[in-house]
């Protein structure tokens, strides 16, 4: 699958996921990630990417011409095919949560658009297919939200985990149909009079299996 983020800050995309899974996934072959620099697409000799709103106002709007020629030059547009989806990361948008993941999963492409400043010129939402949020607070920029979202959409394509039993127990989706996982215990049985439920040392699964859905959180 190829993840394309548009963004001006593009070290933000790699160095995150040139680490753990999204590295190994990516030398795996299974998932492809590009930040694209918006700015690099400017007809500004000073590589403006935004300027003040018409109308007057606070702060700055991201100018539409960088984006669309970013796009463009990716060759992605707005309907042209079914397993791509453009994606305008904003705190106005459908909140992000599992099903749509799931949802994103089954995609070839994804084209995530990454704001800064005050916003986006309104025109540029036409030239996506939806916006997403990644939940009710203020962040400077969609990079975050975006990292999320790739990270989110990877876990859930096959051969990117190592294990995967791991992915069918887990919270948000799991075979439980739970919200949060079950409390979980390692090494040492005993610190300090904490001790391990002594059912998830009895190696009986069916009672271990029942325990655990009984005692999520």
């Amino acid at each position: 699958m190829k993840f394309d983020i548009l963004t001006i800050f593009p070290d933000i995309i790699y160095n995150y996921s040139s680490e753990s899974i999204l590295k190994r996934a990516q030398k795996a072959g299974l998932i492809n990630i590009r930040a694209h620099n918006f700015r690099d697409f400017t007809t500004d000799k000073q590589k403006h990417v935004d300027d003040r709103p018409f109308g007057g106002g606070a702060g700055m709007v991201l100018q539409i011409q960088p984006v669309y020629d970013c796009l463009k030059n990716i060759k992605v547009e707005k309907g042209k095919n079914k397993k791509t989806k453009i994606i305008i990361l904003d705190p106005a948008g459908k909140k992000f949560d599992q099903r749509m993941a799931e949802k994103f999963s089954k995609l070839d492409r994804l084209v995530l658009i990454c704001g800064r400043y005050e916003g986006f010129d309104e025109r540029i939402y036409k030239l996506a297919d939806e916006k997403i949020s990644a939940g009710d607070y203020v962040l400077s920029g969609g990079e975050l939200p975006a990292l999320t979202i790739i990270e989110s959409v990877s876990r859930l394509i096959p051969g990117v985990l190592g294990n995967e039993e791991s992915l069918s127990e887990e919270s948000h989706g799991g075979k439980f149909d739970i919200k949060i996982e079950y409390p979980q215990y390692t090494r040492p049985e005993d610190f300090k009079g904490l001790k391990v439920p002594k059912i998830l040392l009895s190696g009986d699964h069916k009672k271990i299996a029942e325990w655990r859905k009984k005692h999520c959180k």
